[in-house]
């Protein structure tokens, strides 16, 4: 799968900032380990990405998991926007998902699977209440949305069951325990 990284650029110079000044707590860069700069964070995160990617294609069998992914690590006020603009709800949200084929009609062989806007500052708050690590809360909300934009749901709960199931497995795969205990 190729996948287009993103961070958003407040997100990466706090990311430098931290790292200048040797204080990496509550950042990627921190929880990757030492590094010497930003692109050697950017190469570890896409490491770590591919390799969770790998688990999901290993688990389902979609043609679809081929496809090129954009994923963008983004603010408090970007994920609140997009947010807003596509669901409705004025507050930030942890993993947002958007498929690039939305009508069949339109398909092609190298349409991109779609887009996942994974909210940083969110994702962090959740890890530390939740008593996570943000590495494998990343994980679950990355699983969690790839899944959504191979049209698995959580609305009904027979598809909860099935979606949250397949989230479990995959993520023990990983390394990381069951996000739903």
């Amino acid at each position: 799968m190729n996948i287009d990284l993103q961070i958003a650029e407040d997100l990466s110079k706090d990311v430098s900032k931290n790292l200048a000044k040797g204080q990496l707590d509550n950042d990627f860069a921190a929880l990757l380990g030492p590094s010497s700069g930003g692109d050697d964070t950017l190469t570890a995160l896409h490491g770590l990405i591919d390799s969770w990617l790998l688990a999901v294609q290993k688990r389902l069998d979609d043609p679809r998991l081929e496809h090129a992914l954009c994923i963008r690590l983004c603010d408090l006020s970007e994920s609140q926007t997009l947010n807003l603009t596509y669901r409705g709800k004025d507050k930030p949200t942890n993993v947002l998902s958007f498929p690039a084929q939305l009508d069949e009609q339109f398909a092609h062989d190298d349409m991109p699977l779609g887009d996942l806007a994974i909210c940083w500052p969110v994702l962090v708050t959740e890890a530390g209440e939740q008593g996570k690590q943000p590495l494998h809360h990343l994980a679950h909300l990355l699983v969690h949305g790839v899944l959504h934009l191979l049209d698995y749901d959580h609305e009904a709960d027979a598809q909860a069951q099935i979606m949250e199931a397949l989230e479990v497995h995959i993520l023990a795969e990983l390394g990381v325990e069951n996000p739903y205990n």
